[in-house]
């Protein structure tokens, strides 16, 4: 055989053995992405959603073979629950508020982990406000009915026996500019707003750890359907939740960076705000039910919820 052939036949092998290789590989990466579990994700637009940022930015939830296909963004834990109850998000990083207000209109929905205490705090404009006093008999804002900061308003009236002429409802983003411009003098707003309009002059009166010891924060809210059905699945988003979790702990200033990319505030002011959350993954049953109460009594709920009802805690 000439040497012309002996080559060609050696190039003929290795172009059917590279394309052979290659068709492999991509079959292997098809099947490794068909195997990933595709979810879509519902967040807070605040610092109490740290860890998922987290996770977002160091891919984690594909580490954990979860696909994300949408991530929505909520300004208020409220607008999440309500997308919850209309079928649109599946899972959820709300504060505990919401979502007893949704599960009690009888969405299923179960919470599943814990994220953080406290991140809520009054903010007044000091010019106009200098203590809690001259807020008795006067207007505040909260985001809504059934918000932390809202029940936070409530708790103030009974502990430290001011009461408001009223409070009026407004969005956080709304609530940051009305206080700046001196529309309103007094909020109760969640971080990140409220570690932003303190850098820009606002003065914190009082904040969550100041009127109600251990306040819960936000929670992962999981559907009943994948609960049910998908529990592996669940135990993965409960350990992405963790694992960002830790690596806030470990490493706040990774964490305020991230924040401000996904936020859009300095990194000191992201900084700030993520030392006034206690990162917090224990869920105190008896807590909760305190909460419920609180909420029933004040009206808020028209039912009063069993916390081991709607509590399923959920191990990674």
């Amino acid at each position: 055989m000439d040497k012309a052939k002996i080559i060609a036949g050696i190039v003929t092998i290795v172009i059917i053995t590279s394309v052979i290789g290659v068709y492999t590989y991509m079959h292997f990466l098809s099947h490794k992405a068909e195997s990933l579990y595709s979810v879509g994700l519902g967040v807070e637009y605040n610092t109490h959603a740290t860890p998922i940022w987290i996770a977002l930015h160091d891919g984690l939830f594909k580490k954990y073979g979860l696909n994300i296909t949408n991530v929505v963004k909520f300004k208020t834990g409220l607008d999440l629950a309500a997308a919850m109850a209309r079928g649109e998000v599946q899972v959820g990083w709300a504060c505990l508020g919401p979502a007893l207000m949704i599960i009690a209109k009888g969405v299923p929905v179960k919470i599943v982990a814990k994220v953080h205490n406290y991140g809520y705090a009054l903010v007044v404009n000091p010019r106009k406000v200098h203590d809690l006093r001259d807020l008795n008999g006067k207007i505040v804002y909260a985001p809504g009915k059934g918000s932390p900061c809202y029940l936070l308003l409530l708790k103030i009236e009974d502990e430290f026996g001011v009461k408001f002429a009223a409070i009026k409802f407004m969005k956080p983003p709304a609530m940051l500019a009305a206080l700046l411009s001196g529309e309103i003098s007094a909020a109760t707003i969640p971080e990140h707003y409220a570690s932003v309009v303190e850098a820009r002059g606002m003065k914190v009166l009082l904040r969550a750890q100041d009127v109600w010891p251990n306040m819960p924060g936000s929670f992962v809210v999981i559907s009943d359907s994948l609960l049910k059905n998908n529990l592996e699945v669940v135990k993965k988003i409960v350990a992405v939740t963790y694992a960002g979790i830790k690596e806030a702990e470990n490493d706040p200033f990774k964490a305020a960076e991230i924040d401000s990319q996904a936020l859009g505030i300095p990194v000191d002011v992201a900084m700030h705000s993520i030392s006034m959350l206690q990162w917090n993954t224990t869920i105190d049953m008896k807590q909760i039910q305190e909460y419920i109460d609180f909420m029933y009594e004040h009206h808020v709920l028209k039912v009063r919820l069993n916390a081991s009802q709607i509590v399923v805690p959920v191990k990674p």
